[in-house]
Order: structure tokens, then sequence, then C-alpha cells
């Protein structure tokens, strides 16, 4: 699980299968719309990378959003599964 930050409205974890192995990526969005992540693991062993931003959320969907941490997390599950990656837990 990655450390959360009291900063970020939601989190997620998700894994990618090819033929390096098994990728980990952590997965959070921040309060200004930003949608980050970095792989966090391959084949169990932790590695430090950097975030990346994959997305930023537009006003209307940062206000839909505001600070609920399950819309957030469903935003997030969906970017992942549309990049090929399985979405631990019991996301939408």
């Amino acid at each position: 699980m990655p450390k959360s930050s009291a900063r970020d409205i939601g989190q997620i974890e998700s894994t990618y299968t090819s033929e390096l192995g098994t990728l980990s990526w952590s997965w959070v969005m921040k309060p200004d719309g930003k949608v980050l992540y970095r792989l966090s693991n391959i084949d169990g062993r932790a590695e430090r990378n950097y975030w990346r931003l994959i997305y930023q959320l537009d006003s209307t969907e940062r206000w839909e959003i505001g600070t609920d941490a399950a819309k957030a997390a469903a935003l997030l599950a969906r970017l992942a599964r549309e990049r090929g990656h399985h979405v631990a837990g019991n996301h939408r």
C-alpha cells in the first residue's frame, strides 16, 4: 500500500503483467486535480520511482469529486483500467 498523504484525495494500487514480470503501480489524486502514478514494485521487489503526471482534472471534474475519496478512487481505477492495469480491491 502506498504511503498516503493527508493532502491526497484518493489512492489505489494496480498491477500489470508483462514479459518483464508483475509490475505494481501506486496512483494518487491531489486536491489540485493532478492524477499521478508511479511504479512501486517489480515481482514483489520495492521500487523507488518518481511520481508521473498522467491526468489533470478540469474544474468541473474537480467540483464533482470534491473531497470524496470513493469518487476519486473510482476515477483512478477507471484510468488504470484504460491503461491495461488490474485494479486491486473493489473499485468500479
